[in-house]
């Protein structure tokens, strides 16, 4: 598995898939969510509104080829109340989001860390979700090795993330894990360094 922390906006992250946390009591989504949902004209919100979509933890949606976006596939994942949001419930979110991913045969991700500075500490956050993906793809050993990862966060939440994946790799070991070095290229956009 091939992590990478970068500053990508919806408008210019380019991944297979896109996974999105969203919460039961937040109307319409924030963060990162709500970026993305204000890009596809509030078709988020409108299933929210609908109640075809709600929250409630482990509830998932697939969604394929959103215009306006160049992912391919939008994977909605229910974390419950943002209230009720642990370290604990971000790990078995991880764990179940490697699991449909898994199931679903996607290896190029991108995954927000939801909620981020909005209570817990983000790198904690970060080390608890990131935990509980590697232990979900690693019951399928054979897929980590082609598992690509991108985190996309705000500019002044890439130290705090980097954090909390040095204590994910520390726990975890190097072995099936790989934390790619950010760049910041002239546009001001990230990039992997090359070499």
């Amino acid at each position: 598995m091939k992590i990478k922390i970068s500053t990508a906006s919806p408008d210019t992250l380019n991944r297979d898939m896109l996974i999105l946390g969203f919460f039961s009591d937040e109307r319409p989504p924030r963060g990162y969510c709500g970026l993305v949902d204000w890009r596809l004209n509030g078709m988020i919100s409108t299933e929210i509104a609908r109640g075809r979509l709600s929250g409630v933890f482990m509830e998932k949606l697939l969604y394929a080829f959103p215009k306006r976006i160049r992912i391919s596939r939008i994977l909605l994942f229910g974390l419950g109340s943002l209230c009720e949001l642990t370290y604990d419930r971000l790990y078995n979110a991880g764990y179940e989001m490697a699991m449909t991913v898994s199931g679903i045969l996607a290896d190029d991700l991108a995954l927000p860390i939801p909620a981020a500075n909005r209570g817990l500490k983000l790198s904690g956050m970060a080390e608890a979700l990131i935990t509980g993906l590697f232990d979900g793809f690693s019951c399928k050993p054979g897929e980590l090795p082609s598992i690509l990862l991108e985190i996309p966060a705000k500019a002044d939440q890439v130290d705090e993330i980097r954090s909390g994946l040095d204590l994910f790799q520390r726990r975890v070991g190097s072995a099936g894990c790989e934390i790619l070095p950010m760049e910041v290229t002239g546009d001001g956009q990230s990039a992997v360094r090359k070499g």
